[in-house]
């Protein structure tokens, strides 16, 4: 009796670990994402400074900025399909493309979420980028 107990529970116990694996995968593969434009900005600064604080002591820039949201604002220099560089420091993707018309040299404020620091072209990468009016 007691070996048909404990292949009971067992069998059991291999169910419920099934089950509940299967929960945690299911919330964390269906997390919602990072709304950046509507989270609360940590830092704002020109996009000089921040390309500055990176090439200085990158990795004390890297544990201050790093998966933060950040507001930075310079001229265009670079426009590609889904990407700005500002100032020739900052390198910007947008999440849906430019959703206005930019021109090198314009002066732009953007929001985004910094994502590193690109140290062979010397640029900071910021993704999920909005312009801010």
């Amino acid at each position: 009796m007691k070996k048909k107990n404990l292949k009971y529970f067992v069998i059991g116990a291999i169910v419920v670990g099934l089950i509940t694996g299967f929960v945690i995968f299911d919330k964390v593969m269906n997390a919602p994402h990072r709304q950046i434009s509507k989270e609360v900005t940590d830092f704002v600064m020109p996009a000089e400074d921040l390309q500055f604080q990176f090439a200085n002591s990158q990795e004390t820039a890297t544990t201050k900025y790093m998966d933060k949201v950040i507001e930075t604002y310079g001229s265009v220099t670079e426009i590609g399909l889904n990407h700005i560089v500002l100032e020739d420091k900052v390198l910007v993707m947008f999440l849906e493309g430019l959703n206005q018309e930019i021109t090198e040299g314009d002066q732009l404020k953007i929001k985004g979420r910094c994502v590193g620091f690109d140290e062979l072209i010397l640029l900071v990468k910021i993704d999920q980028a909005t312009t801010i009016n």
